[in-house]
C-alpha cells in the first residue's frame, strides 16, 4: 500500500525545514553565487582562442560543481546519506548531467515537432521579414492557431508532468550515495498532484517571486547592474527558493521512497 501523503503536513514541514539549512548551507549558497558571477566574467572577458575557451569550460565546471556541492549540502542536512560529502557532490553531478541530457533530447524532439506540424499546415511563410504578428494572422485565417495552440498547452503540461515525476531523483542520488534518475520514477506514481502542488508553491511561486526582487535591486543599484556581479547577486537572492524547493522534496522523500534492499 502507498504511503498517503498530507499537502499541508509536507508544506509545514517543508518551512519548518528550511530554517536547519538556511544559516549552515549559507557559505555554500555564496560560493554558488560567486562561482556564477565568475562564469558570466568569463564568458565576457575571456578571448575567443583555445585558452579562453579551455579556461571558460573550466569555469563552467567550477559552477556545477558548486551547485552540487549547495544541493547536497542541503540535502545531507535533511534525509541521512551515505557516504562523504564529496561523493555526494560527484554523483549529484552525474545525476545532473544525465537530466540535462535527457531535456536536450526532449526539447530537441519538441522543437522538430513543432516545427514540422507548422510546416505541414502551411505556418512557416517563405516571405523574407515576416514576423509573429504576420504569422499568427496568418495561422488565424488558415484555421491552425487554435489546433496548435493546443497542442503548445498539451506539450507544456506533459514538460511540467515529467518534471514532476522527476522530482526526487537529487535526494535520493545524495541519500543512498549512488546516480537515482529513473530509479525514482516508480516513487513519485500517484502523488502527481500533492507534488504539482509542491512544485508551484514552494520552488516556482518563490524563484519567480525572488526574480523580480533580483530585477529590482539591480536596477536600484548602480554597482550591481555589471553582467557578472548580477549574475551571482541574482544567484544568491534565490538561495531562499533552493532552500525551500530542497526542504520539500526531502520531507517527500521521508514518506514515499522504498526501503532500501539492505533495510528489509
Amino acid at each position: 500500500m502507498r504511503p498517503p501523503l498530507s499537502i499541508p503536513e509536507i508544506f509545514t514541514e517543508a518551512l519548518a525545514n528550511v530554517r536547519k539549512i538556511a544559516v549552515p548551507t549559507g557559505v555554500h549558497a555564496l560560493g554558488f553565487a560567486l562561482a556564477v558571477g565568475v562564469m558570466v566574467w568569463g564568458a565576457q572577458a575571456l578571448p575567443e582562442t583555445t585558452v579562453g575557451t579551455l579556461i571558460f569550460y573550466v569555469l563552467v565546471a567550477f559552477a556545477v560543481l558548486a551547485h552540487s556541492l549547495f544541493s547536497a549540502a542541503m540535502y545531507r542536512r535533511l534525509v541521512p546519506a551515505d557516504g562523504p560529502l564529496w561523493t555526494s557532490v560527484w554523483k549529484l553531478t552525474l545525476a545532473w548531467m544525465l537530466i540535462i541530457v535527457i531535456a536536450s533530447i526532449l526539447a530537441t524532439a519538441l522543437v522538430l515537432f513543432f516545427s514540422l506540424i507548422g510546416s505541414s499546415l502551411g505556418v512557416v511563410s517563405g516571405e523574407a521579414g515576416q514576423d509573429i504578428t504576420d504569422m499568427t494572422a496568418q495561422m488565424r485565417e488558415g484555421g491552425t492557431f487554435y489546433p496548435l495552440f493546443a497542442l503548445f498547452l498539451l506539450a507544456l503540461l506533459g514538460v511540467f508532468w515529467f518534471a514532476v515525476r522527476m522530482m526526487l531523483f537529487a535526494v535520493a542520488t545524495v541519500a543512498r550515495g549512488a546516480v537515482h534518475v529513473f530509479r525514482t520514477w516508480a516513487w513519485t506514481k500517484g502523488y502527481v498532484l500533492p507534488l504539482a502542488a509542491g512544485l508551484v508553491v514552494l520552488i516556482a511561486g518563490p524563484a519567480i517571486l525572488l526574480s523580480y526582487v533580483a530585477t529590482g535591486l539591480i536596477d536600484a543599484l548602480p554597482g550591481l547592474q555589471g553582467a557578472a556581479v548580477a549574475a551571482g547577486v541574482s544567484a544568491l537572492i534565490q538561495a531562499p527558493a533552493a532552500w525551500l524547493g530542497h526542504s520539500f522534496a526531502a520531507s517527500v522523500y521521508t514518506r514515499i521512497a522504498p526501503a532500501r534492499p539492505e533495510s528489509g
